[in-house]
């Protein structure tokens, strides 16, 4: 798997992984331990190559969709990849990683303690779309 290096990434969260102010909390950005996932799920915005951040993650939207059913409540968080690696670093001397699975589609990688990555990804958002909000 190629490393992604820089660009932006959209995380679809369920409402329930959102926080009381509509937030994603840091159960977003956890993997699921009865699944065995070794990475979470991200889509690299970039790909679309539309003019607006708004209009790539629309095209998620349609990505996602194929896959399963979105909730209209859910939204998607978007992380700068640069950002995200240089803050986690920053904060805990570890290092996470965004490699291609089958683009759009990608993985964000690490191999330290869950809740604590997942803590920090969730302080990392740089902006939100609510589902309902994207068409």
């Amino acid at each position: 798997m190629n490393e992604i290096t820089e660009g932006n990434v959209a995380r679809y969260c369920k409402p329930s992984s959102l926080d009381e102010d509509g937030y994603p909390a840091s159960s977003a950005f956890q993997r699921r331990p009865n699944r065995n996932e070794r990475y979470l799920s991200a889509y690299l915005l970039e790909f679309f190559k539309n003019d607006s951040e708004k209009e790539n993650v629309a095209e998620v939207r349609k990505e996602i969709k194929k896959h399963f059913n979105l909730k209209k409540n859910g939204l998607y968080a978007i992380l700068n990849i640069e950002q995200s690696k240089a803050d986690i670093m920053k904060e805990i001397k570890k290092r996470i990683s965004y490699k291609e699975t089958n683009l759009p589609h990608c993985g964000i990688f690490h191999d330290y303690d869950d809740l604590v990555i997942s803590e920090l990804l969730a302080e990392c958002v740089q902006s939100k779309y609510k589902v309902k909000d994207v068409e």
